[in-house]
């Protein structure tokens, strides 16, 4: 199978990223300009949150008081963005977020080896195979042909997964057990975390008969028994329940010591957690004893004084005996702490209580999840339109459900998320809420073929970044909190494919359907989608024909970056040296624990003395130092470099990882 080309990147940083030599080259950006003020209103700040007033043009000093405004590398020419990103050291660890614009199956394909077993979660909520589903995957496939959507994309990515990755796929009703025997094949029964029902819709959708139906699931899956599913947030109902505040202003409740009154709080279960406590005028006193292995029981070693009553773990309708809730050791530090009380019910009959306080990392996860802010309508249709205005994207989910799908699914302050069915971005929005939260870097990743990754995703993610809160497209306050890096990436499409297939040999074809000559290497191997390798002497001009406004238009195709994809090099360095008018544009990066340098360069109509002037120039730039692998397109003299071309055409066309 023929990898796709990149055809573009480019990327959006906050100005607090950029150094302020650069500013005078923005602020005579009239495409920037205009895109500040579409996207977030920058015409409208009030006077009196800036010092410096804003103009047309903008002024250095207006840029400096708005670190958080998102520049976008688009509206530059190359010299600038070459400038710019030679500045960075660890070009891939500083960049927050990858949106890439492609068929979803195309980029995990792309993307697997350079992040092979590195991501830490996936969600996806793809196409629920309904008519009222408004996405570009086609919503009426049988349930064969959606399995089959789903299953290829799902086996993919199930390679990016880490060992102790989270896998979670939202769906409904129409094809929650489908899916839910798809994921089982695929990561194993016994990887099953937990599968939770949501209520997402709380007023029911309306339906001509039967139920109004007001849930849908969210299916928690792993690769191994290794992961591990976090603690949730505390609903508002279960955070009133502690209704205590003790001295320093602590939230607590009272509760029984007694673990339980059912069978999984049997004295047998747990026999060390049954023993006897003294109580007399509601002080209480843990009498001192001993276990005895042979009878499976304390032995008490003191009496019960005059006055003092013996409370044991005993069931009150029929006297059972269960169990504390704490060994003794543990309960001893809580009375040390004043959190244990022994209260009369008047009858005679005592029970003892301990304070409880809420952990502040939550709870364990339940299987019915009911917030409010689950809403789709309420936190995802009306929360995109306060973002972006009126726009064309339908049935967003709830910011708030993804952001505790990604917490159960355990991702640390600096872990990756994958979604690859980017939709509107609420993925890259929830984990840019959560890195808001607790200063965190964690990374996303987000792929979508669709027209609304210009009119919704992108939108989107630039509006998280730049402020916090937004109502009717505007940002309600312009604080950020948030210095941010976005990488964001097109790719060639399967039509694009097709539309760059060139033919030699034609006259003696036996087939007449392009479709099939494809599969005809003699015939169209020179074609530029097949990485045509003479053209690799100018790589910076490499051409496709691209469909974009209904018109075919050549394109530059990004070869560098789509040759890293393939190595899966993590990019430390993206430098851009000039000798006297020969522009080198030098990657260097790490896979795995290996150093590697690749030097790109036009090669056109070089002579031999162009290649000795090529060996010098690496040389004196030291551009190979410490390398553990080099490489160049077409061809270098420097014994330690080796030609990438034939190694580019075998890993467009190689499903085996890179050894």
């Amino acid at each position: 199978m023929k990898k796709k080309f990149v055809l573009s990147t480019d990327y959006c940083l906050t100005l607090d990223r950029i150094p302020e030599e650069f500013y005078s080259e923005i602020v005579q950006n009239a495409a920037q300009l205009a895109e500040w003020k579409d996207l977030f209103a920058i015409h409208a700040i009030d006077n009196t949150l800036t010092r410096t007033d804003y103009t047309e043009p903008l002024s250095v000093e207006f840029l400096k008081e708005n670190p958080n405004l998102v520049l976008d590398t688009c509206h530059f020419n190359s010299d600038f963005k070459d400038r710019l990103l030679s500045l960075f050291d660890n070009l891939d660890k500083k960049t927050d977020g990858l949106l890439i614009q492609g068929e979803n199956f195309q980029g995990l394909n792309l993307l697997t080896e350079k992040y092979r077993e590195s991501i830490k979660a996936i969600y996806i909520d793809p196409p629920y195979n309904t008519k009222g589903s408004a996405i570009v995957y086609k919503n009426n496939y049988k349930d064969s042909s959606w399995l089959s959507l789903l299953a290829d994309r799902i086996t993919v990515s199930q390679e990016l997964l880490a060992k102790n990755g989270i896998f979670c796929a939202a769906i409904d009703d129409a094809e929650a057990a489908n899916l839910r025997h798809l994921l089982q094949n695929i990561f194993g029964k016994e990887t099953e975390q937990g599968i939770v029902a949501i209520c997402s819709n709380p007023g029911g959708r309306q339906t001509p008969t039967g139920f109004s139906p007001a849930h849908e699931y969210a299916m928690f899956f792993s690769i191994t028994k290794d992961a591990q599913i976090s603690p949730i947030e505390r609903t508002e109902e279960q955070l009133r329940s502690y209704n205590q505040i003790d001295s320093d202003g602590k939230p607590f409740r009272w509760m029984p010591l007694l673990k339980g009154t059912d069978a999984t709080a049997l004295r047998e279960l747990r026999p060390r957690l049954f023993y006897p406590i003294f109580v007399r005028n509601d002080q209480i006193r843990i009498p001192r004893m001993e276990w005895n292995q042979t009878k499976g029981e304390y032995d008490i070693l003191e009496l019960v004084h005059p006055g003092e009553i013996e409370v044991l773990p005993l069931r009150p309708k029929d006297g059972k005996e269960m169990r504390w809730r704490h060994k003794i050791q543990t309960l001893e530090k809580k009375m040390a702490l004043s959190e244990v009380v022994a209260r009369s019910d008047g009858n005679g009959n005592v029970k003892i209580q301990i304070k409880s306080y809420p952990k502040e990392e939550g709870i364990r996860p339940k299987t019915w999840w009911d917030k409010k802010t689950y809403s789709a309508t309420s936190h995802g249709t009306t929360f995109l339109k306060n973002m972006l205005g009126d726009n064309d994207f339908s049935f967003p989910k709830s910011i708030y459900l993804v952001q505790d799908c990604l917490r159960v699914s355990s991702i640390g302050k600096s872990d990756t998320v994958l979604d690859y069915f980017g939709g509107s971005g609420t993925t890259a929005h929830a984990v840019i809420n959560l890195n808001r939260q607790d200063n965190g870097n964690r990374k996303y990743i987000l792929v979508e073929m669709g027209h609304h990754f210009e009119t919704a995703l992108m939108p989107r993610v630039k509006k998280a970044v730049y402020a916090e809160k937004w109502k009717d497209a505007k940002p309600v306050s312009r604080e950020s909190r948030l210095s941010h890096i976005i990488k964001y990436q097109r790719l060639e499409s399967y039509e694009d494919a097709l539309n760059n297939i060139e033919f030699t040999e034609r006259e003696n074809s036996i087939f007449e359907a392009p479709l099939l000559s494809y599969l005809q290497g003699s015939e169209t191997r020179e074609s530029q989608t097949f990485l045509n390798v003479d053209r690799l002497q100018n790589p910076f001009s490499y051409q496709l024909n691209i469909v974009k406004d209904m018109q075919i238009q050549k394109q530059n195709v990004d070869l560098l970056e789509t040759f890293n994809y393939l190595l899966g090099l993590s990019v430390q360095t993206r430098q851009c040296l000039y000798d006297n008018d020969r522009r080198y544009l030098v990657y260097k990066g790490t896979i795995g624990q290996k150093t590697v340098v690749i030097i790109w360069r036009n090669t056109e109509e070089w002579k031999p003395e162009d290649y000795e002037r090529d060996y010098n120039f690496i040389q004196q730039q030291k551009l190979i130092e410490n390398a553990t692998e080099a490489y160049a397109n077409t061809d270098s003299i420097v014994p330690e470099v080796e030609s990438l071309d034939p190694l580019f055409k075998r890993l467009m066309f190689s499903d085996a990882p890179l050894t």
